[in-house]
């Protein structure tokens, strides 16, 4: 005899947070971290959870032994926001068909904090990521701007297995009407078209997914004939000047390459620390202006000449020239190529309250705190989820943005 499901505000909890967790288009393809740590006692904004990142190596020829230092490093993920959806109903409604109960509150709620979530890690962490294919301004129609891309994740020795592509519906369209076979695979249309999913297995990345919420790059106005200031150049700034006196500034976001020819600035394999024959592309890391002319840019990745966290053949020249990715002021949709250990999610527990019911339901790496009460006077009884997550940039090489 079959038993019937009981509609209650902790089984909506579990299936929104299993439904979310399937509706999101970014956020599926990143890491996921849970803060074990706050499961049982729960966290507040400001908190932080770390992540350990991979260790690099350099390799040594002949027979002896050549010992390297052990350089564990963490980095720490701030949870950063609250976001909560709330609902309320009598008891007589709380009688209602499974069915209602998905359509009423499942699928909407799911679908807002879905989208919640990829907003939030789509507009902030395009922002990190230096390197870039396409034309700012212009959607990409050609097929060589997203192998391009994939290029740029080779030389940054990035398993192919394991690639995503997330673009809005004006780039997917482009792209899927210069590749119509290529992207709509018979085997798995039905699937594709009701999950949002694009294709698989197309010009070098595994999964193309189409999100509403690709942010758009606003870049920076300059002008000018902009150049390094002094030969030898290290680290995570760049002194430049030639800009436009007075009128040029580059917004947190901007990407750029330095010289070309024998002067430009090449960037190399991380595990060959050899040259890629590519400029190595930088990304503005704040908002600056220049003074009189002269700016002090704030990049990444930080120019590093050797050793096992090399990023370039060489410093840049005195006077190698500074080219800025995109017209001045030009506005960009950011396309995102990337490796899942790229970005990372942190999801902890909320603290719990001190009257009513709470619930924490955790999956996948991702946590959701299940509260609801009762009005005695009314009938009503008020529940909501919230969810407390940061987002960072654990690994920018392991990603590339699409301009559009």
């Amino acid at each position: 005899m079959a038993v019937n499901s009981v509609v209650t505000p902790t089984w909506i909890g579990r299936e929104v947070l299993a439904v979310a967790e399937n509706d999101c288009r970014f956020v599926r393809g990143i890491r996921k971290k849970l803060g074990d740590e706050f499961v049982e006692g729960g966290t507040k904004l400001g908190a932080t959870v770390g992540v350990r990142l991979p260790q690099r190596w350099v390799t040594s020829k002949g027979q002896a032994f050549t010992g390297q230092s052990i350089n564990d490093q963490i980095v720490y993920v701030t949870i950063t926001d609250q976001a909560n959806i709330g609902w309320g109903y009598s008891s007589v409604q709380s009688t209602l068909e499974i069915q209602d109960a998905y359509e009423r509150y499942v699928n909407p709620a799911a679908a807002q904090m879905a989208n919640t979530w990829d907003k939030d890690g789509l507009s902030r962490l395009y922002q990190d990521v230096y390197q870039a294919q396409g034309t700012p301004g212009t959607v990409p129609v050609s097929n060589s701007t997203y192998i391009n891309a994939g290029v740029d994740l080779t030389n940054s020795a990035v398993p192919k297995n394991s690639r995503t592509m997330v673009v809005n519906a004006l780039m997917g369209a482009a792209i899927a009407n210069a590749n119509f076979t290529l992207f709509n695979p018979q085997k798995a249309i039905s699937d594709a078209w009701r999950d949002g999913m694009l294709a698989s297995d197309a010009l070098q990345w595994k999964e193309w997914w189409e999100d509403v919420n690709i942010f758009p790059h606003v870049y920076g106005t300059y002008s000018g004939t902009p150049t390094v200031n002094g030969a030898g150049q290290t680290g995570s700034s760049l002194i430049t000047q030639a800009w436009g006196s007075g009128v040029s500034a580059l917004n947190k976001g901007d990407v750029f390459t330095i010289g070309s020819g024998a002067t430009g600035v090449y960037s190399v394999n991380p595990q060959s620390y050899q040259s890629t024959t590519t400029l190595q592309k930088f990304v503005v890391t704040s908002n600056i202006n220049d003074t009189t002319g002269a700016m002090t840019i704030p990049i990444s990745p930080p120019i590093i000449t050797s050793g096992a966290y090399q990023t370039v053949v060489a410093s840049p020249a005195s006077g190698a020239t500074i080219n800025v990715l995109g017209a001045t002021g030009a506005i960009s949709p950011q396309g995102l190529g990337f490796n899942k250990e790229a970005f990372v999610m942190a999801s902890v527990a909320p603290v719990m309250p001190n009257q009513g019911k709470a619930k924490i339901v955790k999956k996948n790496g991702l946590a959701i705190r299940l509260w609801d009460g009762s009005d005695i006077m009314t009938d009503q009884h008020p529940s909501r989820i919230d969810s407390f997550y940061g987002f960072r940039t654990i690994r920018a090489d392991w990603a590339v943005r699409i301009q559009s």
